[in-house]
C-alpha cells in the first residue's frame, strides 16, 4: 500500500543502449537525488541485448535511439541525439567548411559494428553509400574507437571535444539528427517509480543531457 501512494521505496529497472552510458548515470543521479529511497537496477547493453531485455520483459524501461519496429511498445522521444564525424585535431580536413561526402572516400574509418545504432546512423547519414567508404576497422567499443580517434555520436565524445582531443568535421549532411526514446512494452503495467522516471525524462531529459555533455543539439554545425 505504501508503494501505491508514491515512488518511495520502489526499484527502478532500466536498461540503456551502450551509447547512453556516457551521460545516463548522471541522469539517474539527478532523479534519485530527488527520490532518495529509490533503488536502481541499471543495465547497459548493445542493441540486440536491449531488444532481448524488452521482449523477455526483463526491464521496465529501455532508453534507446531506434525503438523496435516488430514489437508492441510505447515509444516516447525525450531528447535530440546528434551524430557527427570526428577526427584527430591535426587532420587536414579540420576547419574546412561543408566538406562533401565524396571527399571522405579515401579516408580510413573506424566504425561501430554492423547492426549497432551507430552503424545504422552512419548508414543513414551517408545515404546508402557507407559501403563506398574505406572502413579500416569495426569495433564493438565506442571507447576504443575514441582512442583510435574517429567516429561516434556527439554525446559520447563531449569530454574529448572540450579538451580538444577530438575535432568535429564539417561534413555536408551532418550532424545526423535522431532522438533518444524511452521505451516500454505496451502491455507493461509500469510501477510508480518507472512512471515517475519516464515523466522526468520527457520533461527534463533534454535539458539534463545538454548540461551534462555541453553539446547543444541543433541542426546547426556543432563547434569543434
Amino acid at each position: 500500500m505504501a508503494r501505491l501512494k508514491g515512488i518511495s521505496g520502489g526499484t527502478l529497472n532500466v536498461a540503456v543502449i551502450s551509447a547512453g552510458d556516457y551521460f545516463f548515470p548522471r541522469l539517474l543521479a539527478a532523479f534519485t537525488h530527488r527520490n532518495t529511497d529509490v533503488r536502481l537496477n541499471l543495465a547497459v547493453h548493445n542493441r540486440e541485448e536491449l531488444l532481448h531485455q524488452l521482449s523477455d520483459n526483463l526491464t521496465d524501461i529501455a532508453v534507446m535511439v531506434r525503438p523496435p519496429r516488430d514489437m508492441d511498445t510505447v515509444n516516447v522521444s525525450f531528447a535530440p541525439h546528434p551524430y557527427v564525424i570526428v577526427a584527430s585535431p591535426d587532420h587536414p580536413l579540420v576547419g574546412t567548411k561543408d566538406v562533401p561526402l565524396e571527399a571522405l572516400a579515401n579516408e580510413p574509418f573506424i566504425l561501430r559494428e554492423r547492426g549497432s545504432d551507430t552503424w545504422n546512423s552512419m548508414e543513414e547519414g551517408f545515404a546508402g553509400r557507407l559501403s563506398n567508404l574505406n572502413i579500416a576497422m569495426e569495433i564493438t567499443s565506442t571507447e576504443t574507437i575514441k582512442q583510435a580517434v574517429i567516429a561516434g555520436s556527439a554525446h559520447t565524445i563531449s569530454m574529448e571535444l572540450q579538451t580538444q582531443k577530438l575535432a568535429v568535421l564539417d561534413i555536408a549532411g551532418f550532424p545526423v539528427m535522431l532522438n533518444w526514446f524511452v521505451v516500454h512494452r505496451n502491455n507493461k503495467r509500469l510501477p510508480p517509480v518507472a512512471l515517475a522516471f519516464k515523466k522526468f525524462l520527457v520533461e527534463e531529459g533534454a535539458a539534463q543531457i545538454e548540461a551534462i555533455t555541453q553539446i547543444v543539439a541543433t541542426t546547426d554545425k556543432p563547434n569543434a
